[in-house]
């Protein structure tokens, strides 16, 4: 093997053991950047289903198989692996101005790529090669729309989590700890982050195969591990029982995004050391803070610097000052419990889209997109700040509505986030930042001032916001203008500099030289050719400048130079480019050796001076950086609310005030709606309700499928909507903030922890009393369906019964009827109506009326989901034995299709829904001349269609028919109508 491979396998085994089995080595090799494999090299990688790893060691099966990292980047950016003449050796390689588009690839598939660069020397012999740039998942500063976070935890021997989250691209870091009884309550804390990687530290003492699967549990239990026992894991090569000093793992995580996970089993003994906890942070952060910080918490920050700093160490270069926390939970947010993120679909499902945050986000720039997912995620309690939200988008309306103002100038604005770190960083090293970045940053400023300067003409409620930033703008704006040509910023970097009085004379010179060849050129060319523009002077990369001339003109300047009387200026061919010869002489060739020397110290003096003003600028406004990226944010989401509450036509929450000291929690709302739903189901008219909740629970009953469920989203999701300081899907909706917000709807088994449906809820209640006080917020979905009725029963009387002492806010569905004779409680009992028609049919009417309802009716929903008459029968009888009335049996029907409607497509002009008839027409059941009338909904949707015949058409329109719209059944969607001279409810199939 030669010197190049042998030194590309070298680096590729100190970096396996340094940086773990993800690596991808790129090495330089001319304008290409190759990635080598050698086939008979054994693997160091292995991999393990989730179930296998969990295990003891001496009972894992054999590792799975892994597929060669170059085959899994061939496959990934679809490229082919050769291998050259009789090496075995396989190669893959790209251009190399191609690295920046095939970056964001490798490493959303979490990759760490490491480019090995060829270096510039003035030495002969074989090209010297050295590591450039090391990119992982975390250590990243191009353009993303979620900060990536790299997660550090450091396991002290008292059962402390010390807990440090930090990101690289903005420098943005929070620390905390937590005991290993509380480590629940951080999950709902990571949601609101994403993290690309994680590096846990345990002291090489404490080291044991029962800590690692410790480590595996906590990890499922946080959603950062893979809980499906199929799910595979890759894991580095060594035998995991010698615990090796790093361990390293790759794998997707629940939400289909790649994870690495790296484990040092042994600590620094110098990060114990106070004094130097003290020296290197404040080195680091350049200021002395750790006085009051717990010592576990340092160990976790210096573990993650340090593992930054491995990667890039430019990248923990000034820093912010970390947020230091001396719990996970915040008084001032509403707590989201049980995972309630999930079950309210505030965030797209696994694999696929949609969730709340996609429905209300109509943010125009990343910054404005973090920060309405961070709200979103973690709603507030402050009256003060809640308020003032409400009224920045009660603002932004009044200007939509005017039509004075758009997402014009905030749609152009970049990441200023990212943009001012990596300005951060160039400001102290001796990295560049590109002109491309300054003329993002420079433009992105120009159109918040417009912004700004919009605002305040249009007197924006909060001005003084505005104006704290607005003046220091302007002048950072214009020193960039005076210093910098911006309009050439994406130009020749030797042209970015404004022209001033102190040019060296060295510009001077170059003037004087470029003149003098100019001279030469159009002097032989007016003699020769008689014009000026035959002969013209050009700098060529190779040749540096020199003259060029048509190929047909050549000879004759040649016959001309060599009569005439001057010496020593004989032409020169130096090859050709098209049509054109390069030609030069021994006159030329000294004025362009003089130029390529002086261009040389000019280009010196541009990148000397361009860094040297973008560092004093730096330090001169770096104060005015993070507050504006906040006003920028808080106008997007603001302006986002806005256009979503127009759009959906959401009412503006009215907070209001406890007449008592204690600040008991209160829903007030009338019509209220779920977001998704009536976006969603175009078909059917999504039904409003009315719910008081403040001094009485609710407990709701209802027959399958009639949408208890929906019912408990939509106040769920309305209540966070409120409390993140948003606009909310009703007409009218009362809040007194709650602190903790519980929810228990979606049930199953915990594969994960071996727990069946009834341990689980049991579980979930748990948590359900520990927290229930005045100020939580409880939405129950069938608790203790997962037992027997009599047990069931009783436990959920004895939860009412708690609930209401503690004078909680709660709302429980449920189909145990028997409660209501068991609980003396102030209780408000509902359910959501459903009518049964004379055919003994069913339409799901989903009104909330007072009173539990029916109590039975599970039959009838079966007859109409299972289409077997048979089966139906068996059921009534053995129903009839426990002395329950059966009803008659359903009807069927059949559905011809026809031409579909001119108003919308999925509508079929076929039978009159109303009598049967052949249909003739599509009547809009809210008018079209009322279309103010329907309530953000369009026109033509489904929902607001029906095709009837004439004489059916004509009874509507002379008010002897009246409809009320489309039911959901059990198995499609009913019209339901009545004669309005008649008091029985009519309907069709």
């Amino acid at each position: 093997m030669n010197q190049i491979p042998m030194q590309y396998f070298n680096l590729a085994e100190e970096n396996y053991s340094k940086f773990g089995l993800s690596v991808i080595q790129l090495i330089q090799i001319g304008k290409f950047y190759e990635l080598w494999h050698e086939p008979d090299t054994p693997s160091r990688q292995q991999a393990y289903s989730q179930t296998e790893l969990l295990v003891e060691s001496s009972m894992r099966s054999r590792p799975l198989g892994v597929t060669p990292p170059i085959e899994q980047v061939a496959s990934l950016l679809d490229m082919r692996i050769i291998s050259p003449g009789k090496r075995s050796l396989l190669q893959m390689g790209f251009p190399i101005y191609s690295l920046t588009n095939h970056l964001s690839t490798l490493l959303n598939k979490g990759w760490t790529v490491i480019v090995i660069d060829e270096l510039i020397t003035s030495k002969s012999g074989p090209k010297q090669r050295a590591v450039s740039q090391i990119y992982s998942p975390s250590c990243n500063l191009e353009d993303c729309s979620e900060l990536p976070y790299v997660l550090s935890i450091y396991f002290s021997q008292d059962d402390l989590l010390s807990i440090t989250l930090f990101s690289a691209m903005n420098g943005h870091s929070i620390m905390f700890p937590v005991s290993w009884a509380d480590r629940d309550k951080v999950a709902r804390l990571l949601i609101s982050y994403r993290i690309r990687e994680i590096v846990i530290w345990v002291n090489s003492g404490v080291g044991s195969e029962i800590l690692i699967n410790k480590i595996y549990n906590l990890l499922i239990g946080w959603s950062l591990f893979p809980f499906e026992p199929n799910a595979k894991i890759e894991v580095m090569g060594e035998a995991l029982t010698n615990l090796p000093c790093y361990l390293s793992y790759k794998y997707e995580n629940n939400n289909k995004e790649w994870l690495l996970l790296h484990i040092y089993m042994g600590i620094n003994a110098e990060w114990f050391n106070k004094n130097y906890q003290e020296y290197t942070l404040s080195k680091i952060f350049q200021s002395t803070w750790t006085e009051n910080v717990n010592q576990a918490n340092l160990i976790s920050l210096l573990g993650v610097l340090q593992f930054i700093k491995d990667r890039n160490p430019n990248l923990i270069k000034n820093l912010q000052l970390p947020e230091c926390y001396n719990s996970v939970v915040s008084p001032l947010n509403l707590i989201l419990c049980n995972r309630a993120e999930y079950q309210l679909d505030l965030l797209p499902k696994r694999g696929k889209l949609g969730g709340l945050l996609s429905l209300v986000d109509y943010c125009s720039t990343a910054m404005g997109k973090r920060l309405l997912k961070f709200r979103l995620l973690n709603p507030i309690t402050d009256y003060s700040e809640l308020n003032l939200r409400y009224e920045e988008i009660a603002t932004f309306k009044q200007l939509l509505d005017k039509k004075i103002f758009d997402n014009s100038e905030l749609k152009h604005i970049k990441d200023l986030s990212s943009l001012h770190r990596q300005w951060a960083i160039c400001a102290s090293s001796d990295t560049i930042l590109p002109p491309k970045k300054l003329s993002q940053i420079y433009h992105s400023y120009l159109f918040t001032s417009q912004l700004i300067g919009k605002l305040i003409s249009n007197k924006w409620i909060n001005i003084q916001l505005l104006l704290s930033v607005g003046p220091q703008l302007e002048l950072l704006i214009g020193e960039i203008g005076r210093v910098f040509q911006v309009d050439s910023l994406l130009g020749d970097f030797k042209d970015v500099l404004q022209p001033t009085d102190n040019i060296p004379n060295f510009f001077v010179q170059q003037q004087t030289l470029r003149a003098q060849l100019t001279e030469w050129a159009e002097q032989t060319s007016n003699i020769v050719f008689q014009d000026t523009i035959s002969i013209k002077v050009e700098y060529f990369n190779k040749e540096g400048y020199a003259f060029s001339i048509l190929s047909k003109k050549l000879t004759k300047l040649e016959h001309y130079m060599t009569n005439a009387p001057i010496t020593n200026n004989s032409i020169i061919v130096l090859g050709k480019r098209g049509s054109h010869y390069i030609i030069t002489s021994p006159a030329i060739h000294k004025v362009s050796i003089e130029l390529n020397l002086l261009e040389e110290q000019i280009n010196t003096y541009v990148k000397q001076t361009y860094n040297r003003e973008l560092k004093r600028l730096y330090f001169s406004y770096f104060e005015l950086f993070l507050p504006l990226v906040n006003i920028i944010s808080r106008l997007d989401v603001a302006l986002s609310g806005a256009i979503v509450a127009i759009k959906f036509n959401y009412t503006k929450p009215c907070l209001t005030l406890a007449k008592s000291q204690q600040t008991k929690g209160l829903i007030e709302a009338i019509n209220l709606r779920h977001p998704l739903v009536e976006q969603l189901n175009t078909q059917e008219e999504c039904v409003a309700h009315n719910i008081s909740l403040e001094d009485k629970g609710m407990l709701i009953f209802s027959v399958n499928g009639a949408g208890k469920s929906t019912l408990l989203r939509a106040i769920g999701v309305n209540v966070i909507l409120a409390q993140a300081g948003m606009y909310v899907a009703a007409d009218s909706f009362k809040l007194r903030p709650y602190q903790y917000l519980i929810t228990r709807i979606l049930g199953g088994d915990d594969l994960h922890k071996g727990q069946g449906t009834f341990e689980v809820e049991m579980r979930d209640l748990s948590t359900i009393l520990k927290l229930a006080n005045y100020n939580s917020l409880i939405l129950g979905d069938e608790i203790c369906h997962g037992t027997e009725v009599s047990s069931g029963t009783a436990i959920l009387a004895a939860t009412i019964e708690r609930l209401t002492a503690a004078k909680t806010s709660f709302i429980l569905s449920t189909h145990l009827h028997q409660v209501c004779s068991l609980i003396d409680s102030p209780v408000q009992y509902y359910h959501l109506s459903v009518i049964q028609q004379e055919d003994y049919d069913l339409i799901y009417e989903r009104k909330l009326k007072p009173g539990p309802g029916p109590s039975q009716y599970g039959i009838e929903v079966m007859g109409h989901i299972i289409n077997d008459k048979k089966f139906y029968n068996t059921a009534l009888k053995y129903r009839k034995l426990i002395n329950w009335e059966p009803p008659s049996l359903i009807k069927s029907s059949s559905l011809t299709v026809y031409r579909p409607s001119k108003y919308n497509a999925q509508v079929f002009i076929d039978s009159c829904e109303i009598c049967g008839a052949p249909a003739e027409a599509i009547h809009h059941i809210q008018p079209k001349s009322q279309p103010n009338k329907l309530c953000n909904r369009r026109l033509n949707r489904r929902s607001n269609l029906v095709p009837v015949c004439s004489s059916c058409h004509l009874d509507i329109h002379r008010n002897k028919i009246s409809i009320l719209g489309w039911k959901g059944t059990p198995g499609h969607k009913k019209l339901y109508w009545v004669y309005l001279n008649e008091s029985l409810d009519s309907g069709t199939e």
